[in-house]
């Protein structure tokens, strides 16, 4: 999430328009001081919904009353839950949201995905768009009364191809450590429930089963690297799984993989695939929404079950095993990230909408403003 709102504040930046940017933590407050825009830090902002949240929702009423914004755009679901109803309280003229990935998408009980729907219908109705990054959240969003038709649109997210098309694989490997000879499987995302990363841990002792110089390299921090940890060494292939934490280099990492797995239970578009696409990878992804926006079965990818170690190890083995096959899927994913998936493309479109939604003015009808598919219909060159 944060790749792509940093990128829309880049191009806001570079044609002239003044940006602040609200976040939480240090390290995302150091990049976006960066590129130039404001960071404002509200005080008592936590991840999880907390009591507290009611303070750094009068701060940001507060800030919005003061500065005056003609447009806000607000991101993740309780970033787009208390900006909104912030944003609206203070009359800002324009309030769009990026739905990164609905709250009610998260595997949840029945209850539990009846309160969440509420909430989105709630925070929609003090926005006056939404922005989708996949086709199928926007119809979900749609079916369940979240939004009217007329105020959601889709606009896929986009990665920089430039660092992928230049990276040296060969050389992340031996400063890794690996040998020619070892079969690299490559994932990066945060290390926390949604991402399934358990069970591509799991699917290990299968895969060593076949293939005993496989290795799997996973980056990224989160809550569970503790327990993945755990679960390597009591499988006995702890020495076959490298955690690598944060990094800067990915595009030389996954440059350096014979294979990139992603085995995520949810997702909204995924950055590590749209990366591992214009990485020129063979690609194996769960059958899940998002994901099938962005990969074709069989062309540009491998896709399996989600939270199924059994399918994902014989999906893996199938790639590393077939080397005709593997520079196929890898030849498809990189034409497809440069067709699709550019970062250039996704950032003219997400502005193309803001100037259609602030030119059509509060509340009027936006459907023949902002086509429903914005990254077919929003004719830009990339």
């Amino acid at each position: 999430g944060s790749v792509v709102v940093r990128s829309i504040v880049q191009g806001l930046l570079a044609r002239g328009d003044r940006v602040w940017v609200v976040c939480s933590d240090d390290e995302n407050a150091r990049k976006f001081a960066e590129t130039g825009a404001t960071v404002v830090r509200p005080p008592l902002w936590f991840r999880p919904i907390n009591p507290f949240d009611a303070v750094p929702f009068l701060y940001l009423t507060g800030l919005c009353l003061k500065e005056k914004f003609n447009l806000v755009a607000t991101h993740t679901s309780k970033g787009g839950f208390i900006g909104r109803m912030a944003a609206r309280i203070a009359g800002v003229p324009h309030i769009v949201h990026h739905a990164h990935g609905f709250s009610f998408n998260k595997v949840l009980g029945p209850v539990s995905h009846k309160v969440f729907v509420q909430l989105e219908r709630l925070a929609a109705r003090a926005g006056d768009f939404i922005i989708s990054v996949n086709d199928e959240h926007r119809s979900m969003a749609i079916r369940l009364g979240v939004e009217a038709p007329s105020r959601i649109c889709t606009v896929h997210n986009g990665v920089d191809l430039r660092p992928h098309l230049e990276a040296d694989g060969r050389k992340a490997r031996r400063e890794l450590g690996f040998k020619d000879s070892d079969l690299l499987v490559g994932s990066v995302g945060r290390l926390a429930p949604q991402k399934g990363f358990v069970h591509l841990v799991r699917a290990m002792p299968l895969l060593l089963a076949e293939l005993p110089a496989a290795q799997l390299i996973l980056v990224g921090e989160g809550p569970l690297q503790a327990e993945l940890e755990a679960e390597a060494r009591q499988s006995g292939v702890g020495d076959h799984i490298h955690f690598l934490g944060f990094r800067r280099d990915v595009p030389e990492l996954l440059a350096a993989c014979d294979v990139f797995a992603l085995p995520s239970l949810w997702e909204g578009l995924s950055i590590s695939l749209l990366e591992a696409l214009a990485a020129g990878r063979p690609i194996v992804a769960t059958d899940i929404d998002g994901n099938r926006e962005a990969i074709e079965d069989g062309k540009t990818a491998l896709m399996v079950p989600a939270a199924d170690p059994a399918a994902l190890a014989a999906a893996v083995m199938v790639v590393l095993t077939n080397p005709r096959l593997a520079a196929t899927l890898g030849h498809n994913a990189r034409q497809s990230a440069q067709e699709r998936f550019s970062y250039e493309r996704m950032v003219a479109q997400n502005l193309a909408v803001y100037d259609r939604v602030v030119a059509a003015g509060r509340r009027r009808r936006l459907d023949a403003v902002v086509p429903p598919k914005a990254y077919d219909s929003l004719q830009i060159d990339n």
